[in-house]
């Protein structure tokens, strides 16, 4: 955030929520540790897409953060 000012989205892919497997993403980070460091977007694929109910994923992580 520092480098490029606030006007630029910074888009953070490789988010996982705590306890989730890292996959094969090399560096991983939970939801609310890439909010704090300045993410804007949060890009959360497997955790949500690869889940028995991905509406039902999708909405936890989403209460973790509010």
């Amino acid at each position: 955030r520092a480098a490029v000012g606030p006007s630029i989205r910074l888009v953070t892919p490789g988010v996982r929520p705590a306890g989730s497997a890292q996959g094969d993403q090399q560096r991983v980070a939970t939801p609310e540790q890439s909010l704090a460091d300045g993410a804007d977007l949060l890009v959360i694929g497997r955790p949500i897409t690869g889940a028995d109910d991905p509406a039902h994923a999708a909405r936890s992580i989403g209460a973790t953060l509010q």
